[in-house]
């Protein structure tokens, strides 16, 4: 039980992460000529996070509309330190809702491969419980073990001569 449960939360985190990363990340990728920097928005916070010392980095950046005075906050998941460069935040020019920032396109293949890395782990994981799945399913039942049968157990020959 506690493995389906350790395997549901590692695939409920991979789940969560394409959800809420892959839409922006593959609006980086396709517009990413298309940005001039902000004039609807002002960042309000930075804030990078290195996790396993060096492996992992994460950069919250939260900002807030000029006219609407509405909050918003994104993120980006990085191999490697956080960078330590000042921030800018871009918006589109046919789109001033979609906002990302200078660090960000700067690391856009970066980010790109956290989530193929991510994506990639869980479909071996995922292939590896389907096929262990199979191979548990494909013994019939009362089929002998791969283990050796025992020998039944005979007098002793120690010490008697043959003739």
């Amino acid at each position: 039980m506690k493995n389906v449960i350790g395997i549901t939360l590692l695939f409920g985190t991979i789940a969560m992460f394409v959800w809420n990363s892959v839409p922006r990340l593959m609006s980086d990728v396709w517009h990413a000529r298309d940005f001039v920097p902000a004039q609807s928005y002002k960042i309000t916070n930075y804030e990078c996070t290195n996790w396993n010392l060096f492996m992992f980095n994460d950069c919250a950046v939260t900002f807030v509309s000029l006219q609407s005075r509405e909050s918003r906050q994104i993120t980006d998941w990085r191999f490697g330190r956080a960078p330590s460069d000042p921030v800018q935040l871009l918006q589109r020019r046919d789109d001033v809702s979609s906002v990302t920032t200078d660090v960000s396109l700067w690391t856009l293949w970066n980010r790109v491969l956290v989530a193929l890395t991510l994506v990639g782990f869980g479909a071996v994981l995922a292939i590896a419980l389907i096929a262990n799945a199979f191979k548990v399913e494909d013994v019939p039942v009362g089929a002998p073990s791969s283990e050796p049968a025992l020998e039944p157990i005979g007098r002793s020959t120690f010490g008697k001569r043959q003739a």
